[in-house]
């Protein structure tokens, strides 16, 4: 009997094919989930480059570098600041001395214009307004920002407001130290009609070998009054070189030519002169130089023609009145003895004595609302000042 052949079982597979499919998913499925949380980092990263950084942290940025002096970046972080709803008096006052540290005045001027807007008892931006009208011989804009200051500040804050004004009326800057910063400002902002009629009149007053002649010059601020029409400062400084080099009849038509809102006491003096000068009219010369006057007491020239003109129609008494003013004034306001006179007393100002000398010096120049506030300041003494050098070491340089 044959004998029956059990069927052979069919042999298992081996486990390790499974393993090593289930090690290769695995290591997949970890590929993949590295690469997404590689790409979500990366999204991550770009989203954070990307948005705008917060107000609070330019700001941060802005107060650093102004601390470390980086005042290009200041400047840039600044005005960031104050592009925002977050802009604020002070952040704009910063802005306006990043701006004069560059040698950026008329940027400058408008920035701490915007500040002194924003908050007129802001004492500092008032004072640097006042420093850069100082530089720029604008006694006219002077005067008004001055006594607007005046007004709108705390009563401890009047005296240093009042230092700068008085500065700007009767203490004049060395020729080389104003014509260097004029030179500064132009330079740093090519635009600066004002800095560049202030450096035209200080030419044309005191001219030297290197300075431009005057052809040169006078298509300069030709060109300056048919871009900035309105600037009395530009239309002054033309007029006054026509009238130096006899050109009259030109002269006249930019005075004709002045826009009716800008004619302040530089457009009156210049009209009188014309009228005494060119014109041969003393009569209709004694209005505009009466104004002039008005604006600007401590002006001896306008006194002496308004002396002239006076003698001339046979007034003598208030001739030798005027004639009178043009020595007092000028003896008051010679350098050598006004400049350390002013020194002294402002190193001292919150002495009633020292405010006194102040008072005595602006009165003797015609400039008695000036004098009057001195003595009227309050007893208590005003935040001290810091002083540095300028004209006679009694103004401070700009930031």
């Amino acid at each position: 009997m044959a004998r029956r052949r059990t069927p052979r079982r069919p042999s298992r597979p081996s486990p390790a094919p499974r393993v090593e499919a289930a090690s290769r998913s695995s290591a997949l499925t970890a590929r993949r989930v590295g690469f997404a949380f590689a790409a979500v980092l990366a999204l991550v990263a770009i989203f954070l480059a990307t948005r705008p950084e917060g107000i609070d942290a330019v700001r941060r940025r802005a107060e650093a570098a102004s601390a470390r002096k980086d005042w290009g970046e200041a400047l840039t972080l600044w005005r960031r600041v104050n592009a925002s709803p977050s802009a604020t008096a002070a952040t704009r006052l910063e802005e306006g001395r990043a701006c004069l540290a560059l040698g950026r005045a008329a940027q400058g001027e408008a920035a701490l214009r915007e500040a002194t807007a924003a908050d007129p008892k802001l004492a500092k931006a008032w004072a640097l307004r006042l420093e850069i009208l100082r530089v720029e011989d604008r006694w006219f804009d002077a005067s008004a920002v001055g006594w607007e200051a005046f007004e709108a500040v705390a009563p401890e804050d009047r005296a240093a407001v009042l230092r700068e004004l008085t500065l700007a009326a009767i203490s004049d800057l060395p020729d080389d130290l104003a014509r260097d910063a004029l030179k500064k400002w132009i330079a740093a902002d090519p635009e600066d009609v004002e800095a560049e009629a202030a450096l035209q009149r200080r030419i044309g007053a005191d001219p030297r070998s290197d300075d431009p002649d005057r052809p040169t010059r006078l298509a300069r601020l030709e060109e300056l009054v048919a871009r900035h029409s309105g600037s009395p400062s530009a239309r002054e400084a033309l007029a006054t070189l026509l009238a130096d080099g006899g050109d009259v009849e030109r002269g006249r038509e930019v005075l004709d030519a002045w826009p009716e809102p800008a004619r302040d006491g530089r457009y009156d003096r210049l009209v009188g002169r014309w009228k005494l000068e060119y014109d041969a009219r003393p009569e209709e010369a004694v209005g505009p130089l009466a104004r002039a006057i008005e604006a600007a007491p401590h002006d001896w020239r306008t006194h002496y023609r308004l002396a002239r003109a006076l003698t001339i129609l046979g007034r003598r008494e208030e001739a030798a009145k005027e004639a009178k003013a043009t020595a007092r004034i000028r003896e008051a306001l010679d350098p050598m003895t006004l400049g350390p006179a002013l020194e002294d007393a402002f190193a001292k100002v919150d002495r009633p004595s020292a405010r006194a000398t102040i008072a005595d010096a602006c009165a003797r120049v015609g400039l008695d609302r000036l004098a009057r506030a001195w003595r009227e300041l309050p007893a208590a003494p005003p935040a001290p000042a810091q002083t540095s050098t300028g004209a006679a070491g009694t103004s401070r340089p700009m930031p």
